[in-house]
């Protein structure tokens, strides 16, 4: 097939998936997507040209008429552990959860180096009271598994703190294991960084330092914990990166690398630029086996105690990203089978960001559902993130995730609204 036929298809794919919400009112190199900060009642439609030079993946179906009948729906929710507050809050979610139809849950249940569960590793976490169930996870698998729902535990791994203030209980990380934090190029660690500091790195808190063997250890164990004491289906990893900014200066990490390279990375530039260049290059991926790490550490420990216990991964959409500071090289684990599904937070506002990306990652890896998008609706309008959902299913992707059940209920972002874009005739009302 010619480029060109390539590209007339794309174009006349995506104008037919789009048709119900915006009708194609320009030529045929124009898609009319919602703009960015539309209002749901007021939609002022705004052409956004598709990038020709990224054609379609195979999976691609091949005919107008196929792309009309792609399934448009939500298969997970990501839920934050807010949702898990009270017995109440928990049923209400499932309730919600189970009218939408979806597949499973990806449930926080270890938020910031705290356990929304009955842990033995994990101090329980500051916000539940005497009013919570005092097991919300178990609450949790019991009435999700009875409405059919899947059920993953969702554990923060490297980023453990955000609070202004140190954790209360002694067993927090923060508090036990101090030297395990990751530190910034200055000799701080992310621990120390205020909250005025923290918004100006855009820092999300404190990080722990991956080549530690005994983070590395600390992380398998919780996941360890919960795949042996409770019957979920999965546990889905976040935050197993680092954050946006250097760290791993701290002396441990140091002297790691040093040992294996004979150069200390906080004086690169005391280097001539070429020697500079390698040994940048080769910090980088020092980095990311430094993640890889801590996720076969996980795997390793999982199929070990729960053999087909499904392993996830919530990973960066941009992949230059994710290959250079995050040093979360999430492809290679999938091709890998180092996890068994890889989320993809495709949360960018802008719907013409989030399918070119979806495009680079099919071509990359190619359709199947061990590649599942998650679109945002925390940061957009309900009718936008109905069109990334349903331009998503066209080009092949199988399963498809949100950011999140909070979103679409509790900030009142409106499941109503998100499946009227989607044109699904299913009611939701309820608890």
């Amino acid at each position: 097939m010619s480029h060109t036929s390539i590209r007339t298809l794309m174009l006349a794919a995506w104008a037919a998936v789009l048709a119900s919400t915006h009708p194609v009112t320009a030529g045929a190199a124009e898609v009319i997507y919602p703009p960015r900060h539309a209002r749901d009642s007021v939609v002022t439609p705004q052409p956004v040209l598709l990038q020709p030079a990224l054609p379609p993946p195979a999976g691609l179906a091949d005919s107008v008429a196929a792309l009309r009948n792609v399934s448009r729906g939500v298969d997970y929710l990501w839920v934050l552990r807010g949702a898990l507050i009270t017995p109440t809050s928990i049923d209400s979610l499932v309730a919600r959860a189970s009218r939408m139809g979806v597949r499973g849950l990806l449930v926080q249940v270890v938020g910031r180096g705290d356990a929304w569960y009955r842990s033995s590793v994990l101090p329980r976490a500051e916000a539940l009271t005497s009013a919570s169930d005092p097991d919300p996870l178990a609450h949790l698998i019991e009435r999700a598994h009875a409405a059919g729902l899947e059920v993953h535990a969702w554990v923060n791994c490297m980023l453990v703190w955000s609070g202004a203030r140190m954790p209360r209980d002694p067993r927090h990380v923060l508090r036990a294991h101090p030297d395990w934090i990751a530190e910034l190029r200055d000799g701080r660690r992310t621990s120390w960084v205020a909250a005025r500091g923290l918004r100006k790195r855009e820092l999300e808190g404190a990080y722990l330092a991956a080549a530690r063997p005994a983070v590395r250890q600390w992380v398998a164990s919780i996941a360890a914990e919960i795949a042996a004491n409770y019957a979920v289906d999965g546990v889905h990893l976040d935050y197993i990166r680092q954050p946006d900014i250097e760290v791993g200066f701290d002396p441990d990490t140091r002297a790691r690398f040093a040992s294996v390279y004979g150069a200390d990375p906080a004086r690169f530039a005391h280097y001539d630029p070429a020697r500079r260049a390698q040994l940048t290059a080769a910090w980088r991926s020092f980095q990311r086996e430094q993640i890889v790490a801590v996720v076969r550490a996980v795997r390793d420990t999982l199929r070990s105690i729960r053999p087909g216990v499904t392993l996830s991964a919530a990973v960066v959409s941009d992949t230059s990203r994710s290959e250079g500071l995050t040093a979360q090289s999430w492809g290679a684990w999938v091709r890998d089978s180092l996890i068994d599904r890889a989320f993809v937070m495709c949360y960018s506002p802008d719907v013409q960001t989030v399918m070119n990306q979806l495009v680079r990652i099919s071509r990359a890896l190619g359709p199947s559902d061990r590649v599942v998008p998650g679109i945002a609706v925390y940061n957009t309008s309900p009718v936008t993130a109905a069109v990334k959902i349903k331009g998503a299913r066209a080009l092949g992707y199988r399963l498809l995730a949100l950011y999140s059940y909070d979103s679409l209920f509790t900030l009142n972002r409106g499941w109503s609204r998100l499946e009227q874009g989607l044109e699904d005739r299913a009611s939701i009302a309820g608890p």
